[in-house]
């Protein structure tokens, strides 16, 4: 069987999951882009605010992982599922402000839906595991 694009055979520790190293690359790319925001409450306040939703992803995914119990492992996924939007809300202020391009928001955005999509994957077969 396969959990986010890897075969269970395969997977032996959260960080080979497919979905939590792309959420992981992608805290990495906010990091980067955090480094040019303004130093101010503004600046500051969205910097703390992308880092803990974006960081809340790719920990919750591993996380679950570690209890690696059908609906216990869900509902971590379900938490981290949750924190995309709210990292895309504040990578979209970010980018209304101006404290990174429009571009970066676009890319980040499409690469935490194509997170977004593994993490829908892996719950919909966790699910299907959970029946059998």
């Amino acid at each position: 069987m396969k959990i986010a694009g890897v075969t269970v055979t395969e997977i032996r520790s959260y960080k080979d999951l497919k979905m939590w190293q792309k959420a992981n690359m992608l805290i990495n790319k906010i990091f980067d882009l955090i480094e040019v925001f303004p130093r101010n409450m503004g600046g500051d306040v969205v910097a703390r605010q992308v880092i803990r939703s974006s960081t809340s992803v790719a920990a919750n995914i591993a996380e679950g992982y570690g209890g690696r119990k059908g609906n216990e492992y869900i509902s971590y996924l379900y938490q981290a599922r949750r924190s995309i939007p709210e990292t895309d809300n504040w990578l979209y202020l970010a980018s209304q402000r101006k404290f990174i391009t429009e571009q970066d928001y676009e890319e980040l955005s499409k690469e935490y839906s194509e997170v977004l999509l593994m993490i829908n994957s892996a719950i919909s077969k966790l699910r299907r595991q959970s029946k059998k």
